[in-house]
């Protein structure tokens, strides 16, 4: 995140990403302004290529996200891709008078477990059955279909922690329509929105067991975003972003 408000970042090949098919979610036409077969070279303006932008306090939070466009195959009876799906998120973060920034990457969680690196660790959101946490729902049920107003229950945690005494801090969690032209912070400073008229988020404290420090959870009610003109409702899924 460049002080003249720029995104500069590259994405890397992997055994399921190709750098060629790399484009920018809110606009397909901003492709990478360098591609090897090794790597992409991302470059953009923070207010261009479709990215959203939110403040929070004194801070503007601007996110882009970068997902790889499948080749398809279509015949008389159906369509079939074997492009592994992939999706990037980059953010950038200014503060009112301070040119510094930070950048985070985070990457869905696609390649098989066995292709990992020792001694890194990524963070998974996920969302529990019940208030129990006892079970999750598997990534195949997802999107899940529910009435608005009625509880989620989300667990954030680190993925193959290295060092058990490891503390996970959660700043904020927001949640944003697929198209991102919507934002709704739900956690900020490690505390439910306090502009959340409806109290959209709740800390949850599981009083049975003690959580490990890498465990961090909380309780949403369910909503929809709305068009901000018209005010109907949007159709779309909602995602969450810790």
């Amino acid at each position: 995140c460049t002080a003249d408000k720029h995104f500069v970042f590259v994405v890397h090949r992997t055994i399921t990403v190709n750098p060629a098919s790399l484009v920018i979610a809110g606009n397909t036409s901003c492709t990478p302004v360098i591609c090897t077969a090794d790597f992409a070279v991302f470059k953009f303006p923070v207010t261009g290529c479709g990215t959203h932008a939110f403040v929070v306090g004194e801070t503007t939070i601007y996110l882009a996200e970068v997902i790889a466009l499948a080749r398809r195959n279509s015949l008389n009876y159906g369509v079939i891709t074997r492009d592994s799906p992939f999706r990037l998120l980059v953010e950038c973060r200014y503060a009112e008078g301070n040119l510094a920034s930070t950048g985070y990457l985070v990457k869905n969680p696609y390649l098989p477990n066995a292709i990992l690196s020792h001694g890194v660790f990524g963070v998974q959101l996920r969302i529990a059955t019940d208030d129990a946490y006892s079970r999750f729902y598997p990534p195949y049920h997802r999107p899940l279909r529910l009435l608005l107003g009625r509880p989620v229950f989300l667990e954030v945690q680190l993925l193959n922690a290295p060092d058990p005494s490891l503390v996970l801090l959660v700043h904020y969690c927001v949640a944003y329509p697929r198209s991102a032209q919507a934002v709704w912070v739900l956690v900020y400073d490690g505390c439910p929105n306090p502009l959340d008229y409806g109290h959209t988020s709740t800390l949850h404290i599981h009083h049975k067991q003690p959580l490990p420090k890498h465990h961090r959870r909380f309780e949403i009610r369910t909503f929809q975003f709305m068009d901000h003109v018209t005010h109907r409702y949007l159709n779309e899924e909602v995602r969450g972003l810790c």
